[in-house]
């Protein structure tokens, strides 16, 4: 496992690196805290005052309309998906008015993985998820999910934790439009992320190579 997540960073830099960003820059992915301390569902996000943390979307996410199944096309790579390779999906099913079912899925060198939890509304746009089995959790706490762009028709969203930690672009298809992209790369800038951190996630039916979003 130890190597296996040696690998796959190592092959995320070569991607960066081959895609013409900087060693400096991809090394900063890692050694910067995007990816070391990493996992939005272990680092204490209370640290952030909220006046510098993730804005959240203008508007309340309607849950009956959010559910479904989201493709998750471009990520900032965490530690807990690091053995995730393609195919990556999150679905979502409304329980009640302020929890939802979570279903994360994704192809690895090994076979699928999935992995079950759910997640509870803290505001209009900001959810606290948690999965079981996955140690240091509890459902207490600061959120962790919070949407700051979703197209009006719910065919596209950026969510991310609020110290920007994580950030995941979902679409409702796994191809995204070259206007889509750039539209996906202007946003998360604007939300204060460094857009080379983003890395696209291969899929049937789109990209099927990694590939920094600040390249695209």
């Amino acid at each position: 496992m130890r190597l296996s997540r040696k690998l796959t960073i190592a092959a995320l830099l070569s991607a960066l690196s081959i895609t013409g960003v900087s060693t400096a820059q991809a090394q900063d992915i890692f050694d910067g805290g995007r990816l070391a301390g990493g996992s939005s569902q272990i680092t204490n996000l209370s640290s952030t005052p909220e006046s510098q943390a993730l804005p959240e979307v203008d508007q309340k996410v309607d849950l009956e309309r959010y559910q479904g199944k989201w493709y998750q096309v471009a990520a900032i790579p965490q530690p807990y998906t690091l053995q995730c390779s393609n195919d990556t999906t999150a679905e979502y099913e409304k329980i009640d008015e302020n929890t939802i079912s979570v279903a994360n899925s994704c192809g690895t060198p090994f076979g699928p993985s999935v992995i079950q939890g759910k997640a509870t509304v803290r505001s209009d746009a900001s959810l606290k998820v948690t999965f079981g089995g996955v140690p240091f959790q509890t459902e207490e706490g600061e959120p962790n999910y919070r949407v700051t762009y979703l197209e009006d028709d719910y065919s596209l969203a950026i969510v991310g934790s609020p110290n920007r930690l994580s950030g995941f672009v979902l679409s409702r298809t796994p191809d995204l439009s070259p206007e889509d992209w750039t539209k996906v790369r202007n946003i998360t800038e604007d939300r204060g992320w460094w857009s080379c951190a983003f890395v696209t996630v291969p899929a049937a039916g789109s990209k099927t190579d990694v590939a920094p979003l600040c390249t695209l």
